[in-house]
C-alpha cells in the first residue's frame, strides 16, 4: 500500500522553489520500514534536510509573549529559541490559545517568506489523530482477520490577506495511515480505505492469543498465549500533508504525524470433540 496518497496536485509538487527554510529540521532519521525521513521536532519533510541558502534568515519558529504599554499582553514570532516551540506537537494547545486570544505585538517582524507564514498556519491547525474502531469489537480471534476502521477527518483550510495584498490559502488533509499492530507487524494503508467489515482494507490476522499472567501460568492452554502480553498495543498514525497557494499551483509544506493507541485482546477458538 502507498504511504502518501494524492491531495489535489500533491504528487506533482516538488520542493524546487519553495520559499523560506521549511526543510530545516532537527532530530531527523530515515525509517526503512516506512520509507520516510522522520523528524521528531518538526514533522516529516519528504527529502533530505537542506540548510537555508546563504544569507537567508532562519524560519520563525517560536511564539513569544510580551507586554505592550498600550495593548497589554501580546505575542510575536521569533527565530530565536526562548518562547514556545511551535514545531513541537505538544505545544499545540498553548500556541493556538496564544495566537487566537492575544494581539500581535507592535513592531513584530513580518515572516521572511510566504512559505514560513504558511508553515505557521499549518502547525496551528487542529490536526486529529485516528480514532480506531476494531472488529471483532471486544477481542480478536486468532486466525481470523481483525478490521480497523477510522473516520477520515475533513480537509482543513485557511485563507488570509498578506501585508502586500496577496491572498494566501493553506490547507491540510490526511494522506496516509500507518498501523503498528503490536505483534511486530507494521503496515501502511490508504486512509479512506479504513472501513468496517466487509469493505475495509485495513486488516490484520493475529496468530497468537494474549492472556493475563494468571491464565498464562495456571491454565492448561496457557502455553499457547503470548509470553508477555495481556493485550496487543495497536498504534494508528495519520500523516497530515500541508500545502499553500497564492492564486496558483499548490506547494507542499511537508507532513505532520498524529498518533493514537488502543489495547486489543486476542483470544482463540478451539474445537472440542464431543463423544
Amino acid at each position: 500500500m502507498r504511504w502518501i496518497a494524492p491531495l489535489g496536485a500533491l504528487i506533482l509538487v516538488t520542493f524546487v522553489g519553495i520559499e523560506g527554510t521549511l526543510a530545516q529540521t532537527d532530530q531527523c532519521s530515515y525509517d526503512p520500514a516506512r520509507g520516510r525521513i522522520i523528524c521528531e521536532a518538526s514533522g516529516v519533510i519528504p527529502g533530505d534536510p537542506v540548510p537555508p541558502p546563504p544569507g537567508e534568515p532562519p524560519p520563525l519558529r517560536y511564539v513569544v509573549t510580551s507586554s505592550d504599554p498600550v495593548l497589554g499582553p501580546c505575542y510575536f514570532w521569533s527565530a530565536v529559541p526562548g518562547g514556545l516551540d511551535a514545531w513541537d506537537p505538544g505545544n499545540d494547545p498553548a500556541v493556538i490559545a496564544i495566537t487566537t486570544s492575544l494581539p500581535v505585538c507592535p513592531g513584530s517582524p513580518l515572516p521572511p517568506a510566504v512559505g514560513d507564514r504558511a508553515w505557521e498556519i499549518f502547525r496551528s491547525f487542529p490536526l486529529l489523530a485516528p480514532v480506531p474502531e476494531l472488529q471483532p469489537v471486544d477481542n480478536g480471534i486468532t486466525g481470523l482477520p481483525t478490521y480497523l476502521a477510522a473516520a477520515l477527518p475533513a480537509v482543513i483550510g485557511h485563507t488570509e490577506t498578506l501585508p502586500d495584498g496577496r491572498i494566501l490559502d493553506v490547507r491540510a488533509a490526511v494522506v496516509g495511515l500507518h498501523i503498528d499492530w503490536g505483534d511486530g507487524t507494521v503496515a501502511t494503508y490508504v486512509p479512506d480505505r479504513a472501513l468496517p467489515h466487509p469493505g475495509g482494507e485495513v486488516t490484520h490476522t493475529f496468530g497468537v492469543k494474549t492472556c493475563s499472567d494468571e491464565y498464562r501460568t495456571s491454565h492448561p492452554a496457557g502455553n499457547r498465549c503470548h509470553p508477555t502480553l495481556a493485550a496487543y498495543r495497536i498504534v494508528a498514525t495519520y500523516a497530515w500533508a500541508g500545502e499553500w497557494s497564492i492564486g496558483g499551483p499548490w506547494t507542499l509544506l511537508g507532513t505532520l504525524d498524529r498518533t493514537s493507541a488502543v489495547a486489543y485482546d486476542v483470544d482463540e477458538v478451539v474445537g472440542v470433540l464431543v463423544p
